[in-house]
């Protein structure tokens, strides 16, 4: 038996993949003499079996181990890494609680109670309280499901002796039940974390988000959830590092989803106490989202364990952004933990951008002075704001005396661009705008996204609660046409309430709440917070079909479309008023080659949602403006 220093590790994959690595495919580096060399009976390990559960598990079909190169090569290399680091600076001895599932989400590691009180959680906290047999509302639905059943069971008994025919029963809530598999909120933590609550623990490393990547600062209170979750059941608000996920080519997807994602990462660390993060983006391999150096993320955390919790005096973190500072046509980056501020390879640092008023970054020339970097464009004389290693596939060279790097960022502020839908719709007072589009007549957006004359979805990072959409037509007499339509938030990031193209992710086909509508057009159907609004926004092909049982929907007022597999495809983004059986504005034909069909209100022809009028040709002026507030 020892006594020393226990660390829960969790997360996904990336934590997950053992010093033996995943060949061929994702090697580990130096995995054979790093292998050879692990005998440390001073370390001991602890593999929780991957399960998901219904319920939480009181035990746990597994035991620590001793370190031995036998032992270690089916062990997390991250922990390992980060154990063995401890081991040698503290002389004591540590234990690693390795508990991780590959390509798991972060809901799945989080207890019920974490949810509770998370206003932007709520429709997942709803969800798991109807599953547990103690929550007030699990006994509401329970006992309104019981109450018609002996409703039926009388109404049969009286019917069968009378010859009558019986109504089939009742059908048991299913949302009463946690189905699903190791992605559904809470069952990794009923299943590979409960039965080590009672057990006392200095902290958590944590190496996860790859699965959770697309939602921006939405993981920051996911992340708080999990954590309020672990906090109050262990009774002890221990510290939680974790690592930075990688820089990878994710497909297609936009290059800036990332980038927002390491932001919401690094907004952690400033939000929830005891909180670090260890940044990778120097070891990273773009075409492998296993990166094979697992040593430094390991020793990263290590360093973060030793400077906040031993009382260490080590380097832990990388230069931070600080302050932001005008001088003249360029601009100052103050950095903290910045001490030997230099680069990796020599050269001036990279990956800076600068923007001004137009909203448009260019790639700025920097240099270093002390604990600063200056940077400037010949293509932006007068910058207001800056972005650093903004893209998926930034690998900064940017690093301070430590050889630790620095993580992505952006300050500054731009300028609001205007709305063009205030003078016309008062109701559009108080939104912004994310997005404006001139629609060419032949737009293509099968292999590239739109080129919005304003997007703001990457600097605009205050939260909203209502989407609105803002199509105008105009026609070579002069005459225009405009609608307005806001609706409650469907999409969880901005990102996702642009033109709906492939590499978005974005797929909509549902209802939206407090529907408001505003239009100049004949016939359009004014309402204000109505709830009979849905929406049709994907990029492939669609049909007939209804599979969202949307109500009056048919083959001539057709609302309830159902999307195809065919993507990138026909292209559609649709707001209708079913209850007015009413197209509000429709902007179809742009996942492939040929001429958008475009529309306000009903069209004339085959179907009411202009699918197939490619009638964009008709008008001079076709904008988009999406907003939100």
């Amino acid at each position: 038996m020892l006594v020393g220093e226990v660390w829960l590790c969790s997360g996904q994959s990336n934590m997950q993949m053992p010093m033996a690595g995943w060949p061929p495919k994702c090697p580990l580096e130096n995995s054979d003499a790093e292998v050879a060399a692990a005998n440390h009976p001073e370390i001991r390990l602890y593999d929780t079996p991957r399960v998901s559960t219904e319920d939480p598990q009181e035990r746990i079909d597994a035991a620590w181990v001793v370190c031995t190169p036998e032992t270690v090569k089916t062990f997390s290399a991250c922990a390992y890494y980060f154990g063995r680091k401890l081991r040698r600076d503290l002389d004591v001895p540590v234990g690693l609680l390795l508990s991780a599932w590959g390509g798991t989400r972060i809901e799945p590691w989080t207890p019920p109670c974490g949810f509770e009180g998370i206003e932007s959680l709520a429709d997942i906290n709803q969800l798991v309280q109807k599953t547990l047999p103690a929550s007030p509302l699990y006994k509401k639905t329970m006992v309104e499901y019981l109450a018609g059943m002996k409703q039926w069971l009388e109404n049969t008994r009286k019917a069968m002796p009378l010859d009558r025919y019986v109504t089939a029963p009742p059908v048991f809530p299913e949302e009463l039940i946690l189905t699903g598999n190791q992605q559904t909120p809470t069952k990794l933590y009923n299943g590979m974390l409960h039965a080590h609550i009672p057990f006392a623990i200095r902290g958590a490393i944590w190496y996860q988000g790859e699965s959770n990547h697309r939602e921006g600062m939405l993981y920051v209170d996911k992340t708080q959830a999990m954590l309020n979750g672990w906090h109050k059941l262990w009774g002890c608000d221990f510290p939680f590092y974790f690592v930075q996920i990688a820089p990878y080519q994710y497909g297609a997807e936009d290059p800036e989803v990332l980038a927002r994602f390491w932001e919401a990462e690094a907004e952690i660390v400033k939000t929830i106490p005891k909180t670090g993060m260890a940044v990778i983006n120097d070891v990273a391999s773009l075409n492998n989202i296993h990166p094979p150096n697992k040593e430094a993320p390991g020793v990263r955390l290590a360093l973060l364990a030793e400077a906040n919790d031993y009382g260490m005096d080590v380097v832990c973190s990388g230069p931070v952004f600080q302050t932001l500072e005008k001088q003249g046509h360029a601009l100052k980056v103050v950095f903290d933990s910045a001490k030997g501020l230099s680069t990796r390879d020599g050269k001036a640092p990279d990956w800076f951008e600068v923007a001004g008023e137009k909203g448009v970054f260019e790639k700025a020339e920097a240099e270093i002075r002390g604990n600063s970097v200056i940077v400037q464009s010949a293509e932006v004389t007068e910058p207001l704001a800056v972005r650093f290693a903004w893209h998926k596939l930034a690998t900064p060279n940017l690093m301070n005396g430590a050889g630790l790097p620095a993580a992505a960022f952006r300050a500054g502020k731009l300028p609001e661009p205007e709305n063009p839908a205030v003078a016309l719709v008062p109701e559009a007072v108080g939104f912004r705008v994310v997005y404006q589009l001139d629609i060419p007549a032949d737009a293509n957006y099968a292999t590239e996204r739109p080129r919005y004359a304003v997007d703001s979805s990457a600097t605009d990072t205050e939260p909203f609660s209502t989407v609105a959409y803002f199509l105008e037509l105009g026609k070579q007499d002069g005459t225009k046409q405009y609608v307005f339509a806001s609706m409650d938030r469907f999409a969880e990031t901005l990102a996702w309430i642009g033109v709906p193209v492939n590499s978005s992710e974005a797929r909509f086909m549902q209802k939206v709440g407090n529907l408001t509508v505003r239009s100049n057009v004949a016939g359009i159907e004014a309402c204000t917070g109505s709830d009979g609004g849905n929406i049709e926004f994907w990029p492939g092909n669609y049909g007939s079909g209804n599979a969202e049982n949307i109500p009056g929907a048919t083959g001539l007022f057709d609302f309830g479309d159902v999307t195809s597999d065919k993507i990138p495809g026909y292209g559609c983004m649709q707001v209708h008023n079913w209850k007015a059986k009413q197209t509000v504005l429709a902007f179809n034909h742009w996942g492939n080659a040929g001429t958008v069909d475009i529309g306000i209100g009903n069209s004339t022809g085959k179907t009411r949602d202009w699918t197939f009028t490619g009638n964009a040709g008709e008008y001079t002026l076709r904008r988009l403006t999406v907003m939100v507030k």
